[in-house]
């Protein structure tokens, strides 16, 4: 379902030119390429994985990463409008739009006029969207912890210090 085969590395395509050389083994980039730094390939790559580890239990219930992702943010964050969907979710503005109508012809979320611009339209998550979020997230969580499996303790709250300051979002606390 959420085929990143070609991001995990799984099924590299042939570079169209020698620039692409450089990315091809994303996990064994050398020196030449970027040496120590942090290429965005390989937090594409930790993405991808940690989609992959939800990814049937997400779609048992006929949701993508997007839809899921858009779901999250309504139940943790509030409603919230499209274009600010789209700015949480980095999602162009036709692809939020295409996640939020399914999220709304599922009954997970609907949408609503904003209480302080009676002129905006926000999404909402439903009843039963909240519903689907609290049965699915601690299975979800635990999935995706699967991934960092690897890292110690210290490990991890670097790497949530890190995604927090490059993202730009505070800390959590």
């Amino acid at each position: 379902m959420f085929s990143n085969e070609h991001v995990l590395g799984k099924a590299r395509r042939e570079p169209r030119s020698g620039a692409l050389d450089r990315t091809r083994d994303v996990g064994s980039m050398s020196e030449t390429n970027v040496g120590n730094a942090l290429h965005p390939l390989l937090l594409r790559k930790v993405v991808a994985a940690l989609d992959t580890a939800a990814a049937d239990l997400v779609g048992a219930h006929d949701l993508t990463a997007d839809r899921w992702r858009m779901l999250e943010v309504l139940v943790l964050a509030g409603p919230m409008s499209m274009a600010r969907l789209s700015e949480e979710l980095s999602l162009a503005g036709a692809t939020a739009t295409r996640v939020a109508d399914r999220l709304v012809g599922d009954a997970l979320a609907y949408r609503d006029v904003d209480p302080d611009d009676r002129r905006r339209v926000v999404l909402r998550a439903a009843e039963r969207g909240r519903a689907l979020h609290a049965e699915l997230s601690p299975e979800v969580t635990r999935a995706q912890e699967h991934v960092l499996a690897g890292l110690g303790e210290a490990e991890r709250a670097g790497l949530a210090r890190l995604a927090h300051a490059l993202a730009g979002a505070p800390p959590l606390t």
